[in-house]
């Protein structure tokens, strides 16, 4: 993934990154948070003062009218800026949060689905995916959150940190020194809180993905029998005890850091306080700092260490957080597939669809090792192609290079005599309908799981004429089915699941909707029975006349509905020709084809005879 970089950006290039993309979506954040800061600093100035005013009045022997419309003026003010920031605050935390949850995970998910499909097959991608996941997904930890909640509170602490030197200043620079040294102490302490915590993050997401991946099994009703039939809740507990394990001992090592970083910071606010508050104390006895500026200067001290120690904890969450910053902003970055450039139109597809593999050649990026190699062939206009071989040896590979899922290293592969890196990815895509092994039902309503689009543009008609052609109709009415009923229960207790055969017949009516010119079939029958998968492909072959078909299939006997056949091995064709001339060529075909048919024409009371021991009389 050449084009996938890690990004390790500043602090104040993801404040600005996020101040940016926040006014796109609701400008109202950046004011309420501006107004919030201004508040903030107010606040404590007010808090300080106050004191100091009403000490210095009540020394002065002021008029009670008046010390009652000073402080009156004061504590009103005070409300008011109380509640404007209470308010305010509230309002930002709203929006800054709406903003996480839709337009940042929205754009994540949508990253995923318009990159490259080769990137989706990449174990880097996934793990980038999952911390840009776990960025946004961890409430008000995620990345975004910390710094909408935090840069506001820093912005604060700044503006506070200058007041407040500004009135020390006035008692003694060394005080100011002292609280300065002191949590320049606590900082060191919390950036090894940090380094810790990016030293630890890929392992912990890698111990959590083992952690919900079993844990989502195990919840999964499909892997139910087995585990109860196979006695697997020993084992299965074990292996979340141990990730739970990992994730434990990842966290306890974090927590040493905390607890080490708050000990010595409990210890200097003793030592920085205790020494500024003695010097306070012997000022004013010694009669050099009135009774006013000691309410003043011992109120400032107190917020001076408060704020600064805070601004320590705020870079220490924030540091944290740009990390998790980075993480999104790196899978971000991920390219879009350009689906809409090309030198040529699709070519006129009237009569069908032809292909020719010319001299293909393919190899995963960092690896040397050829998948396919040197391939060429031809499938003229409505032909059905089956493509047989053990393994490993390149079909679905096959199938990827000529969706255009994947680019060859080396050679042509064309549409009716244009090569496909010319045509837009969407003309490619829009060539095929597809049927594959790992099938893919939605928890949604039937017609939407048809004709994969929102319930207000799918074609009902289309959707129960294609599930009458795929023989579903009939077994649906009969059990009450309709194109309103829900599949699957993830999301309605009485969602409906369907049999290994009625789910190929589902793909296939699936397929048909789309009603493209040339049908993929990657082993979509590798779960039934031969009589079930044979029922399936007579299936397909009434239903895909007039189309170019190519079919994967590891049971040789569904090949003999196919025109004709390419049997690969190691990523080249080494037979190719009709079921019975393979047959007669007495090659690789026909060897691994008379090995089933041995076991698929066994007579059934002479398999069960010789497994009960009885072939030996």
């Amino acid at each position: 993934m050449e084009e996938i970089r890690q990004r390790n950006d500043t602090i104040a290039q993801n404040a600005v990154f996020l101040a940016k993309e926040s006014w796109k979506w609701d400008r109202r954040i950046l004011l309420f948070l501006g107004i919030t800061v201004v508040t903030g600093t107010l606040l404590p100035l007010f808090g300080i003062y106050q004191p100091k005013v009403a000490v210095d009045l009540l020394t002065q022997r002021a008029e009670p009218v008046r010390v009652l419309q000073v402080l009156g003026s004061m504590v009103g003010g005070l409300l008011i800026l109380q509640g404007l920031h209470g308010y305010l605050s509230k309002r930002a935390y709203f929006h800054h949060n709406e903003c996480r949850n839709t337009f940042f995970i929205q754009r994540l998910f949508l990253v995923s689905l318009q990159c490259k499909y080769s990137y989706t097959e990449d174990g880097e991608f996934y793990k980038l995916y999952r911390r840009a996941i776990n960025a946004v997904r961890s409430g008000d930890a995620s990345g975004t959150s910390v710094f909408f909640d935090q840069i506001p509170k820093v912005a604060t602490g700044v503006a506070c940190f200058f007041l407040y030197s500004g009135i020390l200043a006035q008692l003694h620079v060394l005080v100011i020194v002292l609280l300065l040294l002191t949590s320049l102490v606590t900082y060191f302490f919390r950036r090894r809180e940090n380094i810790c915590y990016e030293r630890t993050r890929d392992d912990y997401a890698q111990a959590e993905k083992k952690l919900y991946y079993t844990i989502g099994e195990c919840g999964d009703s499909r892997t139910g029998k087995d585990v109860r039939v196979y006695n697997m809740k020993g084992w299965l507990t074990g292996q979340i005890h141990r990730f739970q394990g990992e994730e434990r001992e990842i966290l306890r090592t974090r927590r040493r850091k905390e607890y080490e970083t708050h000990l010595v910071n409990c210890g200097l606010n003793f030592l920085r306080d205790g020494f500024a508050y003695i010097y306070l104390i012997v000022q004013t006895v010694q009669g050099k700092t009135g009774m006013g500026d000691f309410m003043l200067f011992f109120g400032a001290i107190t917020g001076f260490s408060s704020w600064v120690t805070g601004l320590v904890d705020q870079m220490s969450m924030l540091k944290t957080a740009n990390v998790k910053m980075n993480d999104l902003r790196s899978f971000l970055d991920i390219p879009a597939e350009d689906a809409d450039s090309g030198e040529c139109r699709i070519p006129d597809l009237s009569e069908g669809v032809g292909i020719a593999f010319e001299h293909v050649s393919f190899a995963y990026p960092g690896s040397d090792k050829e998948v396919i190699s040197d391939l060429s062939f031809h499938i003229r206009k409505g032909e059905h192609v089956a493509l047989v071989g053990l393994n490993g040896a390149g079909k679905s590979t096959l199938l990827k290079l000529l969706m255009g899922m994947y680019e060859p290293s080396g050679g042509k592969i064309r549409i009716n005599g244009t090569d496909i890196t010319k045509l837009r990815k969407r003309d490619i895509y829009s060539l095929y309908c597809a049927v594959f092994q790992d099938t893919m039902i939605l928890p949604a309503m039937i017609d939407e799981n048809i004709a994969l689009k929102p319930k207000r543009d799918v074609d009902r008609k289309r959707v129960e004429e294609v599930l009458s052609l795929a023989g579903l109709a009939e077994d649906f009415s009969q059990r009450g089915i309709t194109p309103d009923s829900y599949m699957t229960d993830r999301l309605v207790e009485d969602g409906i699941y369907l049999s290994g055969g009625q789910e190929q017949k589902f793909l296939l009516a699936r397929a048909l909707y789309r009603d493209a010119p040339v049908l993929l079939l990657d082993e979509p029958t590798a779960a039934l029975d031969p009589l079930a998968e044979q029922e399936i492909y007579e299936s397909y072959q009434k239903l895909c006349r007039g189309r170019t078909a190519l079919f994967i299939s590891h049971r040789l006997a569904s090949t003999q509905f196919s025109d004709w056949i390419m049997f690969l091995q190691d990523g080249r064709i080494i037979e190719q020709g009709s079921h019975e001339e393979l047959l007669k060529a007495g090659g690789e075909y026909a060897g691994l084809y008379e090995l089933q048919s041995h076991y698929y024409n066994q007579p059934e009371d002479e398999g069960v005879r010789e497994e009960a021991g009885y072939a030996c009389e």
